[in-house]
This record gives structure tokens, C-alpha cells and sequence, in this order.
């Protein structure tokens, strides 16, 4: 039989399809790993809700991003994981603890990808079933720096008479996850332009640009961001 494969990516989630129909429920808490010179190990509990066993495999990825805004992956071993590879019945709850190997006493915040990938197994065939669901689930994990500063500098460019740059740049030392943003002005009888929902982050001494469909005769003055959870509003630098 004929094998098809897609590949659905939404944020931290890739989901890979493949033969047969049933699929695994798995229930990752938290989907936010972070770590310390003073937290030198953490725990992630990852549950099947499913009526059939997952056999999962674990992998660490180092995270940068390059000047366009691209992510990069490189294999890691730097930080344990334990089990790294494990079989989770039905129904049951497996822990998963992560430490680093070595102390750490860096200034910048380092940004890692924890890959939890289930392994695909042999099945029963069942009569009029073609589709499997495999999961592969891709957790941030973060070793935070002993101060911790936020800091994004926003800018935007006109490209032409339509269309605008918005770029927010990570002065800090800990990464940026921007959730919504919305560009204001301070003139007169402008348009509120409306929000924009995203799912961002911008890793510390990198930048992320949005492309914005609007009138570049207006002169936004501000931007009102949601950022790490918290509501802000920034000036805006014109380049």
C-alpha cells in the first residue's frame, strides 16, 4: 500500500502523518523547559491519552537564529535527558527529567530545542484503516543567565507605497516571545490599523521582521506589543 507523508507545523508542534488511521494523544506539561546555574535540573511529564502504547525517543537540538531571522539546529549534549528513550502505555504517565552537565555562568541566555519523537512500531492491521498519526514535538528549553534583562528595539522602514517593515530587535539577554502587536500613531483621524496575532521568538542579539500592508504616508509613532506575557507600549524608531 501506498505510503503518504505530510508535515503540519504549528509552532512548537510538527505533526507527521503516515499509514493507518488511528493516532496518539500525547500531553506534554510544561511546553517550557528552563534551567539555571541555581535550577540545574527540571522535569516534564508527558502523558498518553490515547488507547494505544507510544514508543518515544528523545534528542537535544542547539537553537540560534541566523541575521534573517531563520532558526538553526545543531545536535546537542550539553543538558541530560532521561529517559532517552522510553515505551508509554495507554493511559499512563511517563517523567522525563533534564540537568545540565556543567555549570553554567553564562551572560547571555542559551536557547535549546528538546525533540520528543514518537518511533514509528509494528501494528496489527485492522480491515478499512490507512492512516497513522505520528508525533513530533518540539519543546523550548532555556538556560537563563543569573540577570536577567528584556530589552527590544522596534523600528520600521517604508518599501514602497503600500507595504512596511516592521523590525523588532533583542538588545537583551533572555529571548523575546511576542505574542500580538499592533502599530499606533499619534496623528488625527488615522485608522486604527488592527492586531496582529503571531507566534515569535526573537533570541537574544537577533531580529525579526514582519512585512505590514499599509499606508506609508502614516507615521506610527508607537507600537503596543505583547511580549513574554506582558502588555507594553514602545516608540517606534524610523529607519
Amino acid at each position: 500500500m501506498k505510503i503518504i507523508h505530510y508535515i503540519v507545523r504549528l509552532g512548537i508542534l510538527t505533526v507527521l502523518f503516515i499509514s493507518d488511521v488511528s493516532a496518539n494523544v500525547l500531553e506534554v506539561t510544561p511546553v517550557q523547559l528552563s534551567l539555571s546555574a541555581k535550577q540545574r535540573i527540571g522535569v516534564v511529564k508527558v502523558t498518553n491519552r490515547s488507547d494505544e502504547r507510544s514508543f518515544l525517543q528523545l534528542s537535544l537540538f542547539d537553537w540560534q537564529q541566523s541575521p534573517k531571522s531563520k532558526d538553526i539546529y545543531k545536535t546537542s549534549h550539553d543538558i541530560l535527558l532521561t529517559p532517552p528513550l522510553f515505551l508509554l502505555p495507554a493511559h499512563k504517565t511517563q517523567v522525563i527529567r533534564f540537568a545540565l552537565r556543567h555549570p553554567t555562568y553564562n551572560t547571555l541566555q542559551k536557547a535549546y530545542r528538546v525533540h520528543l519523537k514518537e518511533v514509528q512500531q509494528p501494528r496489527q492491521k485492522k480491515l478499512g484503516q490507512t492512516l497513522y498519526f505520528l508525533m513530533d514535538i518540539s519543546l523550548p528549553l532555556f538556560v537563563e543567565p543569573q540577570k536577567i534583562l528584556e530589552n527590544g528595539v522596534w523600528s520600521t522602514k517604508v518599501l514602497d507605497a503600500q507595504h512596511i517593515q516592521l523590525n523588532l530587535y533583542n538588545d537583551g539577554n533572555v529571548s523575546l516571545f511576542v505574542n500580538q502587536w499592533q502599530l499606533l500613531s499619534n496623528q488625527s483621524q488615522v485608522p486604527i490599523m488592527k492586531k496582529h496575532s503571531t507566534f515569535t521568538y526573537v533570541l537574544p542579539r537577533c531580529s525579526h521582521s514582519w512585512i505590514v500592508k499599509g499606508d506609508s504616508n502614516i507615521n506610527y509613532t508607537d507600537i503596543k506589543s505583547n511580549i513574554n506575557g506582558h502588555s507594553k507600549k514602545s516608540a517606534l524608531h524610523r529607519l
